[in-house]
């Protein structure tokens, strides 16, 4: 007993040093222990391959490579195996680290040899194992178009990082130039969207270069032109070498010209792809210039004592040929020169009178070709700042998102927030990963059928994926993992509805976003939360903080299936409904565990910080949050009563707002559902006054446009609401209610009355409008 504790105190005081070199609480630092235990199988340290095992797929043979990279980054001091103390200290830089932390993390996933430097073969193994495990996470086979861009694009990746131009990448070149441009590594940015979608940045970056080509072509002309005319010295005469690839698109655009209203100078994929990463296109050359036909005018750039006519009957064909592939050798040029010694006088000043035509008439044909260049670039690029800045707010409002999803609480440790995420060694990684994976497969099987008007037949399909079988582990004994997608067509559609388009979903709630937290050192995937509830649900709120994975029992999945149909016509018929929004609804088979879980919106992803929150169910009893508890909990109705809270908004506002609530309620009734809640969000913000911050605040709502954000009148507060927890049916038939349930539902209902939350729909729904409708005051709006 005395060896016992004195182990245990010998513990405790290891753990209170630990806590001194990281930035951890001590009861982060105990439940990273237990991660550690159940990793180690209660060992002092961990092996390589009790870490493989417990990376889940990512340990597998067929992607272990990953797995290898990490345990060569925990093991500091390079012994084979990791202590707590490394297990602590990482988790303490990828958790609470600064961007500097994080990406001395990333750098030594490439310099594995701990030189201090990388060289490109480096990166490229580093850059070329994690396509292949996300090649072997999705099952996904790259084509070779594809692999070829992706080779280009890691070496243009390599030489922006190579300020020194040495072909070595040191830690300091590393952390300046991602912290420069944290979007420089994100490769999986085009693995997720493939080749087409990054035509239109691609065109835009590729006619921005040939424009600027164009313009130096014309000056050079004009250049030309008036040394021909003038008799000027040719010491500052200069025409540059042009690079192959514009050149021949000037070829070609050249001899089109007649044909084009509009220039399209992109046609190809590969070509929009090659400028993006900033390489060189070649294109097949032509070997002569077509000009069309012009009626040739005076123009203010050729200005000369000689009045030049002429107009041409067909297209001219210039006699010298334009060789593309490589610049004319100096003996070529000698032989050129030779040949005017031959010419007599009148053949030269004839040669000499056509070449000043043909410049005249090239230059006024460049010169309309710019002009129809410039206009549809100028729209074009246009189009792409508008995009850019929406991505821009999109992106603020995303980081304020995140700070809004409130972490974990556990209640026995002062109700401190622990800081920890889902991440390797988490009991629940692998299912994490799993449920990534089959979410993406499910999405895009969806996305390769054409869309269509949703029928009866598609609410009960239901789609069957083998994540990772067998054939791709090599591993004959190991359990398939199953995953299924419901009614796809009809969550599809639902996603649509609210603009959200395949390639964000995946972006938030893919394999990709752990792929490339590894490959940034910021391995935080999946925010944990527990439920407070009685259900014991587990909530995984996204990286970016935009969606929720939430896990029910089979009676809510069931019963979610039973209301489908009319859920989603209330969708449709309600844009502004304040009923959350399901986009998914699967379930996944690990282990031989089954595991149902829907995917929802968030209700808070918003641009400003939630300071209180409110879950208000219209009922009295037990509806009280201890004072306690972290602000980040919800408080309820009760709370909502003894704080003299009261909801200040437009009269117009209000007439909507309960209005909504009103139909939504009508549906839960007739849908026999009770128990669900109005969540409640208050962001305090005197600044809201201010024009600068109106008018930031005005833009979001126009984006939103709907009701579930909508400030207050005093413009010092905004107010967020959304209706949850609508999967709890009110049974009627007491066979299938234990004995238990009937008697605690009748006692309650004679000694509590109505103000239990288990009563039936239509009386529960009569009172939640009730209560809400008495937590407002709306008046006449003063002049803003």
């Amino acid at each position: 007993m005395n060896c016992f504790s004195k182990k245990k105190k010998e513990h405790e005081s290891e753990m209170q040093n630990l806590q001194k070199k990281t930035r951890f609480s001590q009861q982060e630092l105990n439940e990273l222990f237990k991660r550690f235990n159940r990793m180690s199988e209660g060992n002092p340290w961990l092996s390589k391959s009790q870490f493989r095992e417990n990376m889940g797929l990512l340990g597998l043979d067929s992607v272990y490579f990953l797995a290898d990279r990490l345990f060569a980054i925990l093991d500091d001091d390079q012994n084979g195996r990791i202590n707590f103390d490394e297990f602590a200290a990482y988790f303490d830089k990828i958790t609470n680290g600064d961007q500097l932390e994080k990406s001395e993390i990333s750098y030594k996933l490439i310099d594995q040899q701990r030189n201090g430097f990388f060289t490109l073969s480096d990166f490229q193994s580093t850059m070329q194992g994690l396509i292949q495990s996300w090649v072997v996470m999705t099952g996904q086979p790259l084509t070779q178009e594809v692999k070829e861009h992706l080779d280009s694009r890691i070496i243009y990746i390599f030489r922006q990082m190579d300020t020194n131009q040495d072909l070595k990448i040191s830690l300091k070149e590393y952390q300046c130039s991602v912290l420069k441009d944290p979007s420089l590594l994100d490769i999986f940015e085009f693995l997720k969207k493939g080749v087409t979608v990054t035509i239109q940045e691609a065109a835009v970056k590729k006619e921005e270069l040939m424009l600027a080509d164009l313009n130096q072509i014309q000056f050079r002309i004009t250049d030309l032109y008036d040394h021909l005319m003038r008799g000027q010295s040719t010491s500052k005469l200069h025409i540059p070498y042009l690079r192959p690839s514009l050149m021949s698109s000037l070829v070609n655009q050249t001899k089109n010209l007649k044909q084009m209203s509009n220039i399209n100078v992109l046609q190809n994929s590969n070509i929009g792809i090659q400028y993006l990463f900033g390489e060189d296109t070649y294109i097949p050359s032509a070997k002569t210039i077509q000009v069309p036909i012009i009626q040739v005018n005076s123009h203010p750039a050729f200005k000369s004592d000689m009045n030049v006519k002429h107009q041409l009957e067909e297209s001219i064909t210039l006699k010298n040929e334009f060789f593309l592939e490589e610049r004319p050798q100096v003996n070529e040029l000698d032989e050129m020169l030779e040949r005017i010694k031959v010419l007599t006088d009148s053949q030269i000043r004839e040669n000499y009178r056509e070449m000043i035509i043909k410049l005249f008439d090239i230059n006024k044909c460049l010169f309309n070709t710019i002009i129809k260049f410039q206009d549809t670039l100028t729209k074009k690029q246009s189009e792409l700042h508008d995009k850019q800045k929406d991505e821009i707010v999109r992106n603020e409002r995303l980081k304020q998102t995140i700070m809004n999803v409130h972490k974990r609480t556990v209640q026995n440790q002062q109700n401190r927030r622990s800081n920890l995420s889902v991440q390797f060694g988490h009991q629940n990684w692998n299912l994490v990963l799993n449920m990534m994976i089959g979410l993406q497969m499910a999405v895009k099987s969806v996305n390769s059928v054409d869309d269509y008007d949703v029928s009866q037949r598609d609410f009960k399909l239901k789609y069957y994926f083998e994540l990772l079988p067998r054939r791709a582990t090599n591993n004959l004994n190991l359990k398939v993992c199953k995953f299924y997608d419901y009614a796809p067509q009809v969550f599809n559609q639902i996603r649509k509805l609210y603009m959200i388009d395949s390639d964000s979903y995946l972006g938030s709630i893919g394999p990709e976003t752990i792929l490339s937290s590894i490959l940034k050192g910021d391995l935080n995937t999946l925010s944990e939360l527990t439920s407070t509830g009685k259900s014991g649900s587990f909530f995984y709120y996204s990286q970016d903080g935009q969606f929720t994975l939430k896990t029910i029992c089979k009676d809510e999945f069931t019963f979610l299936k039973h209301i489908l149909v009319n859920y989603f016509h209330h969708l449709k018929t309600n844009p502004k409904t304040l009923i959350i929004r399901l986009f998914g609804m699967h379930k996944i088979i690990l282990d031989d565990k089954k595991q149902y879980f829907v995917i929802m919106s968030n209700v808070f992803k918003s641009y400003h910080e939630i300071h209180q929150r409110y879950d208000i169910k219209g009922s009295l009893y037990n509806r009280t949050t201890p004072p306690q508890c972290d602000q980040a909990v919800a408080r309820k109705d009760e709370d909502f009563l003894k704080l003299g809270q009261l909801i200040h908004i437009q009269p117009d506002k209000y007439n909507q707002l309960l209005s909504q609530i009103q139909k939504d309620a009508m549906f839960f009734a007739q849908n026999n559902i009770i128990d669900y809640s109005l969540l409640v969000g208050i962001h305090n913000d005197s600044k809201i006054k201010s024009s600068a911050h109106s008018q930031r605040f005005q833009s979001m709502l126009d984006y939103e446009d709907d009701i579930q954000a909508i400030r207050s009148i005093e413009d010092d507060k905004i107010y967020f609401f959304g209706i949850i927890d609508i999967l709890t049916q009110f049974k009627q038939n007491f066979k299938s209610i234990s004995i238990k349930k009937k008697a605690e539902f009748c006692c309650k209902r004679i000694f509590q009355g109505p103000t239990i939350s288990a009563i039936p729909p239509d009386q529960y729904a009569d009172r939640f409008v009730n209560f809400i409708s008495q937590m407002f005051v709306y008046e006449s709006a003063r002049s803003i």
